[in-house]
């Protein structure tokens, strides 16, 4: 256990990230964590983890067609055929990636649409303009907080899919727990 695990800080984001809170509360949490010490990487998981917790629910009752899926590009393949359009990246369902796979999982569920963005700065445009209810994000912490942000910012229910491997390139993202969470409704 590292110094950062023993400390009462990091005891409470622990506890808080298991119950569901505001986004006030995260927000005064992650400046008392910063000023403290704790581990950027773990306090942006914790926040990402109570943000998903505080949302599940509203996420829930949004049907399928009201959803989005938001991608980021760097799970395409290297040689990947794709072209930018309006919306990001177009699929051409090469299987180089796993993205193909993801977009049949939410045609198959219906869902309203899945984007693959070349960078954040599209996703507001996304959402102003196709009008879903509720969005899933799939991207490292530190861009699925700036998404959650964004979601508040527009009125959009966001949850968000940490890729199990980040860097910008050749990313990885579970397709269990991306399918469980494309899933989750209480209809």
């Amino acid at each position: 256990m590292n110094e950062n695990e023993k400390s009462p800080i990091m005891r409470v984001v622990k506890k808080l990230a298991k119950t569901k809170l505001s986004s006030l509360a995260i927000h005064k949490l992650e400046q008392v964590a910063t000023k403290v010490g704790v581990e950027e990487q773990e306090l942006f998981q914790l926040y990402v983890e109570a943000k998903n917790r505080s949302m599940i629910d509203s996420f829930a009752s949004i049907p399928y067609n009201e959803r989005i899926v938001l991608l980021p590009q760097c799970l395409r393949g290297k040689d990947c055929p794709a072209e930018i359009g309006k919306y990001g990246y177009e699929c051409q369902q090469c299987g180089r990636c796993s993205i193909a796979k993801i977009m049949q999982m939410t045609k198959d569920l219906g869902y309203k649409g899945t984007f693959i963005l070349p960078g954040g700065s599209l996703a507001q445009k996304i959402m102003l303009e196709i009008k879903p209810k509720a969005s899933l994000g799939v991207a490292c912490a530190k861009e699925l907080i700036l998404g959650s942000y964004l979601c508040e910012k527009v009125g959009v229910i966001g949850q968000g899919v940490e890729l199990l491997k980040d860097g910008c390139i050749n990313t990885i993202v579970d397709l269990k727990v991306l399918k469980d969470s494309l899933k989750v409704n209480v209809f």
